[in-house]
């Protein structure tokens, strides 16, 4: 790596507020985040309410309101939450470029599909051009082809910023915020670009995302909303230099941490998948320079089926077994509800604030209380549900 690249200006849209320290607030203080489910276009199974956020309007969002016809509420969610981590740097100097990338984690578009009564009522008017042209006006949303494509989340937040570097999106699993993570920091350390802005959201939640989880195997995990992002930046020099004398990044001025060791992996199967799990971890481990005694905060990813939080807690059993004080394992999920592929990020942005803090989170039955945080690093993992899998070792400023 010929850059040091540090990770600042935290931007998380969640049920429970914005920025890493509403939700650290929320969870500490065992706040109900939950909205009323009757919000949503129909039910979702077994649950009256669910971890819902507002839709961004054009003027949260800083954009004409013909943007808001050409987006999936996820896009608009992105947006809202590029433009939270944005603000800090751009009041800082100018943001974007050809030197500035992005790269996101996305869902699948979760947009309900014509019903097979007005696909055949279009199929019966084939012959008519205007009974055809009539049946679109009612049936077919204004957009809605430009609605579905995940691609366009990616299009305004490069418009909006004016961020022209590389860039990249991954979808639609929870290992695609940390993918993001991973490939943005190295495009950074790697002289690709001068900074990059990271980014993942969780699907809108509707009815039919459940029918897109059931088929993968969901545990009965709530859902939620939410958009979580962060700048990887250069730092204070060359070959993992330390940056300014309080670790900030000689750039910007504003404090970060620093990806120190990342790893990846896959699992074909539920045979295989704790070793795959405790494979990527390992290599985290290594190319941190550490080892899991040296970890003082772990935050595994909020799993959506049963096999995979089975071999998620297996490798952790195997990675941490013989470590005197074995950091107990956090998730958000009670405060923000599972966001996907923006899970993982989340829980970054709050392995951040821990770090930056010397604090960390635990959970004691229904209670979280606040610790001290015994190693300036935190463990990240993310588990796709088709088996692949990320682990990033995050370090604090100061290390």
């Amino acid at each position: 790596m010929r850059h040091h690249v540090r990770l600042t200006a935290p931007g998380l849209h969640t049920a429970a507020g914005t920025g890493p320290g509403d939700l650290w607030e929320a969870l500490v203080a065992g706040k109900d985040t939950r909205s009323p489910a009757e919000a949503l276009a129909g039910p979702w199974p077994e649950f009256d309410t669910a971890f819902l956020v507002a839709d961004p309007d054009a003027a949260a969002l800083g954009v004409h309101r013909r943007v808001l016809r050409t987006s999936e509420k996820q896009a608009r969610m992105a947006l809202y939450g590029a433009r939270l981590a944005l603000a800090g740097p751009a009041e800082r100097g100018p943001v974007g470029g050809p030197g500035w990338g992005l790269y996101l984690g996305l869902p699948t578009v979760d947009e309900e599909l014509l019903r097979f009564s007005a696909l055949d009522r279009l199929h019966r008017a084939a012959g008519s051009p205007a009974e055809v042209a009539a049946l679109y006006g009612r049936e077919v949303p204004p957009f809605s082809g430009l609605s579905h494509l995940n691609s366009t989340a990616a299009a305004h937040i490069s418009a909006a910023f004016g961020l022209t570097g590389a860039m990249a999106a991954y979808s639609p699993f929870s290992d695609a915020g940390l993918q993001a993570l991973i490939d943005g920091a190295l495009s950074v350390a790697e002289g690709e670009n001068e900074a990059a802005l990271v980014g993942a959201v969780s699907p809108k939640v509707h009815p039919l995302l459940f029918a897109q989880y059931e088929e993968l195997g969901w545990n009965g995990a709530v859902p939620g909303e939410g958009a979580a992002f962060l700048l990887a930046e250069r730092g204070g020099g060359a070959d993992g230099g330390a940056g300014g004398p309080d670790g900030s990044s000689a750039g910007s001025g504003a404090p970060g941490a620093r990806l120190a060791g990342y790893g990846r992996a896959f699992g074909a199967g539920p045979e295989d998948r704790a070793e795959a799990i405790a494979e990527a971890v390992h290599a985290a481990l290594e190319t941190a320079g550490t080892d899991a005694g040296g970890i003082g905060w772990v935050l595994p990813d909020a799993a959506w089926t049963a096999d995979t939080a089975r071999a998620q807690d297996a490798a952790l059993e195997r990675v941490f077994a013989g470590t005197a004080d074995r950091p107990a394992a956090f998730t958000a999920e009670r405060a923000t509800g599972v966001l996907g592929p923006a899970h993982p990020l989340a829980h970054t942005l709050l392995a951040l604030h821990g770090l930056a803090t010397g604090r960390r989170l635990a959970a004691d039955g229904e209670v979280v209380r606040e610790e001290a945080l015994p190693a300036p690093r935190a463990l990240v993992l993310a588990c796709g549900a088709r088996g692949q899998v990320c682990a990033v070792v995050l370090e604090g400023a100061g290390k």
